[in-house]
Order: structure tokens, then sequence, then C-alpha cells
């Protein structure tokens, strides 16, 4: 008689082991059916939405360093062209009121010269420096002359990726003398130019900073 009674308890009669074992199996099946809470969801909504403001601040942050290299680079790379032209000559390229001739990039020693070429489009004219600002535009096509003296001693970073900051976008050089001229570009908001070893330009009402490298014969 023992031996029976034993058996029906294992296997399942009420009361027993088996039949709180299925209890517990429905309990959980019943919560696991329930489904999220409108609360649970919104934690979650939430959650995602701080995740994803992260990685675009992030992201932000890498592309903008990646661009203040870049541009700092190129501007580098003008230089080497510009010290080299000098090795050469004797002297940096001048203004010249026969610049196809006296090796100059033109006539006003106060203007602006884009260096190199893939910049913005205009109305059908490619401009640098205030690019879209009609008094402060500086045409393409006016630094051919310049670029062409400086191809003979070098490879200039032509068609290079250009990074406007709002209106203004750069390289470019200005003479401040029939001698004395600084090559210049354009950065983001909030750089620091001396830590690139450029001396700090204008800085324009929106915090774009410009950056130069003097240049003295």
């Amino acid at each position: 008689m023992t031996i029976l009674v034993t058996a029906r308890v294992l296997v399942g009669q009420p009361g027993g082991a088996g039949s709180r074992g299925n209890s517990m199996k429905k309990f959980m099946l019943k919560n696991m059916q329930k489904g999220f809470t409108i609360v649970e969801l919104l934690i979650v909504v939430v959650v995602i939405g701080v995740l994803a403001a992260i990685v675009t601040v992030a992201y932000t942050g890498i592309q903008q360093r990646a661009q203040v290299s870049a541009v700092a680079s190129e501007l580098k790379q003008w230089q080497k062209l510009f010290e080299a032209y000098r090795a050469i000559n004797g002297s940096y390229p001048a203004p010249s009121a026969t610049p196809t001739t006296g090796g100059g990039p033109g006539a006003n020693v106060l203007s602006v010269y884009c260096l190199g070429t893939g910049f913005p489009v205009v109305s059908g004219t490619r401009y640098c420096y205030a690019y879209t600002n009609g008094p402060y535009q500086v045409a393409e096509s006016g630094g051919a002359t310049l670029l062409a003296e400086l191809s003979e001693v070098g490879s200039p970073p032509n068609n290079s990726p250009k990074y406007a900051q709002g209106s203004l976008v750069g390289p470019y050089a200005r003479w401040t003398s029939a001698s004395d001229l600084w090559l210049g570009s354009i950065f983001p908001s909030g750089t620091d130019c001396t830590e690139m070893g450029f001396t700090a330009g204008s800085l324009w009402s929106n915090g774009t900073q410009e950056c130069r490298i003097v240049l003295n014969n």
C-alpha cells in the first residue's frame, strides 16, 4: 500500500510536486504574455534617445577634428610650395603689374588670391574667401598665374576638399606689401591656431576662426 501511494504522488496526483510545478509554469507563462507596460516602453524610448544623442555628438566632434586636420595639412603644403619657390628664385612670388612676366598674381598688393582649385560655385563662378558675399568674393581664376608659378617648383594640392564655415572658405594668400604675405584658411569656432603652429587671424562674429602662416622675405 505504501508503494502505491508514493507512486501516485510522483506521477502528479493533486497536491503533489508535479501539480505545483504545473502551477508555476502557468504563472510564468501568464506573466510573459502580458508584454511591456507603457512606463517600460517610455523608459526604453528615453534610453534610446539619450544613446542616439551621445553618438551624434561624438560623431560631430570626430568629423570636425578631421576637417581641422585636413585644412591645416593643406595650408602647410602650400607653405612648403612657397618656401620651395623662394629657395629656387630667391624670394616669394610677388604682385606685379605684369604678372605673366613678373611672377606675381596681380597688380594689387592688398588683394587676396585663392590657393588651388575646386572652390564653391556661385552664379557660375568659383570663389574663395567670403564666397557668397559680393564685395569680398575672390574669384578662383584670379590665382591662375600664381598657381602656374608654384607648379614650376612642386605639385599644388588642387581640387582638395573644401570645408566652408558659414560663408567663408580657404585657403588663400594675401600680400601686405610687395615682399610680405601670409597664407590663410578658415577653421571652425573654438579652433586654437597656435596649437597648430599658426598665427591667429580674423575672428568673425559667428565664431569662425581664420588662421595664418606669415611669410616674410
